[in-house]
């Protein structure tokens, strides 16, 4: 499940086994997500999240949904190394 967690941080939970397969992909070549738009990627046992400024996201791609601009950058590379989980 991926979602929204508060304003600046977009949050995926799944399963631990799942979200270490994540994190090793990440540790080897950062899940190939390169976005001008996502800060710091943090990790838990059930969690990843990401952060990124919604002004800024809201101002460059004109959108009043900026957390779903992320999550639509996010998801399929998430969908991807997780198998579509």
């Amino acid at each position: 499940m991926i979602f929204a967690n508060g304003d600046k941080i977009i949050t995926y939970q799944e399963d631990a086994s799942v979200i270490k397969n994540i994190k090793a992909q990440y540790d080897k070549n950062g899940l190939h997500i390169e976005n001008p738009y996502i800060g710091e990627v943090a990790f838990t046992k059930n969690t990843v999240s990401f952060y990124y400024d919604p002004v800024v996201v809201m101002e460059n791609e004109n959108t009043i949904e900026p957390a779903s601009y992320i999550i639509s950058i996010v998801e399929p590379v998430l969908d991807s190394v997780s198998g579509g989980k």
